[in-house]
């Protein structure tokens, strides 16, 4: 079981759990991870309390129906607490009030499905994790991960940001991890993968992965790409692209480095504000298709900004809670 949030809040964790549950609709709205991002942002205590909601319905989810429900009971024992609560009884009661409010949906959990493990970091920070099998990911700023481990199977999703995969081989247990419309197969290997919106970039730095895109006859069999080299998916084509890469430009963001080779603007933008105190905004779509190549430290994103107008036909206006980057009359230098 994670550990109970310190100094736990009813509210904060009715939220967790509400904010756990909206995650998991399949018709949710797209803004919704955004909007997850900036709850976890606020408050430490935001990230905290929706760890310990998730791993408590990782753990129901994977026990049978009789384990389940002492599992509850144990739980909503302690509903009624003394007048003076223990973290760990304040914490349980509040999960318990949240199951009986449907606030979680457990009937989903039901059977041999487990529910899936989130792990996630606020903007700025990146994360290291050992999974159940041993695997190992970094997780890049803002980011967020599912993972959902079975007999037969070990599939990750990125659901937004970057992560770094050291992966474990089992040949009776494949590797797989989903990013929007792709799936990337390891096979014995370090791969980083990369989501932006629906644009995917997988970088390999050992061994071999087979990435497949959604489509059919679009994307063929998919691309088998191994160490130094970049598989992109583009969304609008619906296409796979195969470049290359080196270690140090695949997994540059774990020493504070974003690393870019002929990117749109806008990309580079988003994946900069995964780092940057200060959100960037792009005014008008006429700069988003910029190419840009080059290094962003996120440890000086401000020195960044400051000097891309010598690069690109923009201004940059600094304000106290944002950052707008909108088209001057300079003729551009790509």
């Amino acid at each position: 079981m994670a550990n109970t949030p310190q100094h736990p809040d009813e509210q904060v964790l009715l939220a967790a759990a509400d904010w756990w549950t909206r995650l998991r609709d399949p018709h949710g709205a797209e803004a919704t991870t955004e909007q997850w991002l900036d709850w976890t942002a606020q408050d430490d205590r935001h990230l905290a309390a929706f760890e310990y909601v998730s791993a408590f319905g990782e753990r129901l989810g994977t026990l049978d129906t009789a384990a389940r429900r002492r599992l509850l009971d144990e739980f909503a024992f302690a509903a009624t607490p003394p007048r003076r609560w223990q973290p760990l009884a304040a914490a349980a009661a509040v999960v318990a009030v949240a199951v009986g409010a449907g606030f979680l949906v457990w009937g989903r959990l039901a059977g041999d499905m487990a529910a899936p493990a989130i792990y996630a970091s606020a903007t700025g920070q990146n994360r290291d994790i050992v999974l159940a099998d041993g695997s190992k990911v970094a997780l890049g700023g803002a980011s967020r991960l599912s993972v959902r481990f079975s007999r037969d199977q070990r599939h990750v999703v990125l659901e937004a940001g970057e992560a770094y995969f050291q992966v474990v081989h089992d040949a009776r247990r494949p590797f797989e991890v989903g990013a929007g419309d792709i799936t990337v197969r390891d096979i014995g290997t370090a791969f980083d993968v990369r989501r932006t919106g629906r644009e995917v970039a997988v970088a390999v730095t050992q061994g071999e992965v087979r990435v497949t895109g959604q489509g059919g006859a679009a994307t063929g069999r998919g691309v088998d790409a191994g160490a130094g080299q970049r598989v992109a998916w583009d969304p609008v084509a619906q296409a796979l692209s195969v470049g290359t890469v080196t270690p140090e430009q695949a997994t540059g963001w774990r020493s504070d480095r974003l690393e870019f080779v002929g990117e749109p603007l806008a990309v580079v933008i988003a994946n900069v504000n995964r780092y940057s105190r200060r959100p960037v905004r792009l005014d008008g779509s006429g700069l988003a298709g910029f190419s840009f190549t080059g290094t962003v430290r996120t440890d000086e994103i401000d020195s960044w900004l400051h000097a891309l107008p010598q690069v690109f036909p923009l201004q940059v206006d600094m304000g106290e809670h944002a950052v707008t980057l909108s088209a001057s009359k300079a003729s551009p230098r790509r």
